[in-house]
């Protein structure tokens, strides 16, 4: 009997091996990770381009303090975006959903481009 139990244990043991490496799940469907939070992109384009809070506050016609909660990932006043994207010199698109084909993603609704 115990031999049997014993190999009873190794049948379910063998059953749950680890699992392997895949995609997330969510209501069956599969989802994809975001590329970079968009706090994280100012932060990195304003550094590529060599700016410092303060600088990039004035380029975009706001205060420092609104740079610094954006980067942080508060809630800020997203009205600035369209400012702060020309003055990081990338295009709208680009700051929202950072770099990737829009027309894959449809990051930018069909009336907006007529």
């Amino acid at each position: 009997m115990t031999g049997a139990a014993h190999r009873g244990e190794a049948m379910i043991i063998a059953k749950h091996s680890p699992p392997t490496r895949r995609r997330s799940r969510c209501n069956g469907h599969h989802t994809v990770p975001p590329v970079e939070a968009l706090s994280q992109r100012i932060a990195r384009l304003r550094i590529e381009r060599g700016y410092s809070v303060c600088e990039l506050a004035a380029q975009a016609g706001t205060v420092p303090c609104v740079i610094h909660e954006l980067e942080a990932g508060k809630p800020a006043d997203k009205r600035i975006l369209p400012a702060l994207a020309a003055a990081l010199g990338v295009p709208y698109c680009r700051l929202l959903c950072g770099d990737h084909d829009c027309a894959e993603r449809a990051c930018v609704p069909a009336r907006a481009t007529q």
